[in-house]
């Protein structure tokens, strides 16, 4: 093809040859690809590490307001400032990160967002044309992209912490997050951005974000340790970190709003701390180092616990740290409902024991709804329930809150509302067709009515009835108010023979719901 003018299929041809070479030079090997995830996931895991260490500090520098308010206020305002600032950036750089994965992707956004923390889901590990043009435009010095702004961001970042360092450690401290150009190479002008993303794969670059977000917390803790410092805190050695969880309530109702303050407890395993609770020295410890409390409580109701806790503070001098705190005891208790005999009965006390599982029974709250009635405490749990009418009714019951702000509805169970049933006519305790003597008759002189099998205090008045009986082939009656035999009835009884019959018919009998049953009974004479 030299010595001589090339067709326009020869330079074609040449061009392709270019073209061919220049992606050849660019293609990345599976194994390198493969080593920019292996980074990446070390990388993420050391950022949460840093992210894990940096959050106990915070909770440390808090914790001294209580110890040192005047000193520690500063630097705690200082430390909220700095979460902020650093949270914002991370934050930022995963923005950025998703906005490339679904650019090379051309997956969803909510996608791109799950695969942040494995570089591996990333299907096209290789490309770099999109993410190339969003992060550093279209190349040139001058040219600006989203590289650009974070730089600006780290920039500012950076001058944002060194406002909140103590003066006597500006100077000495290095907060890394580097962003000057490159050295200058021959005649070619190289920026912080295009060494960092220009023609990188978005394997490359998702790697330099990731490294940039472990270099933003490892500064955030430089800036954490020297505020720190400047309230005089010491560090005490821990050799374990355990989640902890403190509940509002051991017991929460459905509907009920469950609280638990949540953090993470620093501890020391090899120095226990001397724990003496209500007088008593405690010794159990958990495999966490945990001292652990024991009681069982002998009697009901609110329980006292006052523990005092010595232990080696961060300059070797003892300290003594208490706390008090109350639970509630209550009687073990089962509770069976048969639910087919939830029934009041009008006119009568309806004795009613209300509890609720690990509730005093002070906290217990109840009435009666839906029919005309009342349901009143006798003591404790225990209630009396009175209705006077209708076919059905409700208890609602609740338990007064924890904090004394209103109360917890604990639901509302259905009774059927009864009438007393009839009762039994009876002469000295012998019922409808039973022997009885003249004489014995004569010694009852009345006739009552009793509820038999019925468990409630409820006596029936007889009002009046009608005695009858044959006498000389002849039936004789009497009309008696009230219960007892007046001279008729006993006169009627004295012509009465043996092996005869006597009748008490249209007894009306009062109860004490107000109603008036009609009864009638027969006896044989013997």
């Amino acid at each position: 093809m030299a010595g001589g003018k090339e067709t326009p299929r020869q330079k074609m041809i040449g061009m392709m040859y270019l073209v061919l070479t220049a992606l050849l030079a660019l293609n990345v090997s599976k194994e390198i690809l493969d080593a920019f995830v292996v980074v990446n996931n070390g990388l993420v895991q050391t950022d949460k590490n840093f992210t894990n260490n940096n959050n106990l500090l915070y909770s440390s520098l808090e914790a001294q307001l209580a110890n040192d308010p005047v000193r520690a206020r500063k630097a705690v305002d200082d430390s909220k400032r700095l979460k902020k600032w650093a949270n914002d950036l991370h934050q930022l750089i995963d923005d950025i990160k998703t906005e490339l994965i679904v650019a090379e992707d051309q997956v969803a956004k909510e996608q791109a967002v799950k695969n942040l923390d494995s570089l591996s889901n990333v299907q096209n590990k290789d490309k770099y044309d999109n993410c190339t043009r969003i992060m550093c435009g279209d190349g040139t010095a001058n040219a600006k992209g989203k590289a650009t702004d974070l730089k600006n961001k780290i920039v500012e970042f950076k001058k944002n912490m060194l406002s909140i360092l103590p003066e006597s450690a500006k100077k000495s401290t290095n907060l890394g997050l580097k962003t000057e150009d490159p050295p200058k190479k021959g005649t070619a002008v190289e920026t912080w951005e295009m060494e960092k993303f220009y023609h990188l794969p978005i394997a490359a670059q998702i790697v330099n974000l990731t490294q940039l977000q472990t270099e933003i917390r490892n500064a955030e803790g430089t800036v954490l340790n020297e505020l720190f410092k400047s309230i005089g805190a010491r560090t005490i050695k821990v050799d374990k970190l355990a989640a902890q969880m403190v509940p509002s309530a051991n017991v929460v109702a459905i509907g009920d709003e469950f609280t638990a303050k949540i953090f993470v407890a620093a501890l020391n395993t090899s120095s226990i701390p001397d724990v003496n609770v209500n007088g008593r020295v405690i010794t159990e410890v958990d495999e966490n180092g945990f001292v652990v409390f024991k009681a069982r409580p002998s009697s009901e109701g609110e329980q006292k616990v006052k523990a005092s806790v010595k232990f080696k503070n961060a300059d070797g001098q003892d300290e003594v740290s208490e706390k008090e705190f109350t639970y509630t005891a209550v009687k073990p208790n089962a509770v069976v409902s048969p639910t087919k005999m939830n029934v009041f009965y009008i006119g009568v006390d309806n004795p009613v024991s209300i509890s609720v599982a690990g509730s005093a029974p002070d906290k217990i709250e109840a009435s009666l709804q839906g029919a005309t009635g009342s349901l009143t405490r006798v003591k404790g749990g225990e209630f009396i329930a009175k209705v006077s009418g209708g076919s059905k009714c409700t208890i609602p019951v609740s338990v007064k809150k924890a904090d004394g702000k209103g109360t917890t509805s604990m639901g509302a169970p259905e009774f059927r509302i009864k009438r007393i049933p009839d009762p039994v006519p009876m002469l000295l305790g012998k019922r409808n067709g039973e022997n009885v003597s003249i004489g014995e008759l004569k010694s009852a002189g009345y006739i009552s009515a009793v509820l038999e099998g019925f468990d409630f205090q409820a006596n029936f008045s007889i009002v009046s009835f009608e005695f009858g009986a044959n006498i000389g082939g002849m039936y004789k009656t009497a009309l008696v108010n009230g219960n007892k035999f007046d001279s008729q009835v006993t006169s009627l009884l004295n012509q009465v023979k043996p092996g005869g019959r006597i009748f008490f018919s249209d007894i009306k009998a009062k109860g004490p719901d107000g109603s008036t049953r009609t009864l009638n009974a027969s006896f044989k004479i013997k």
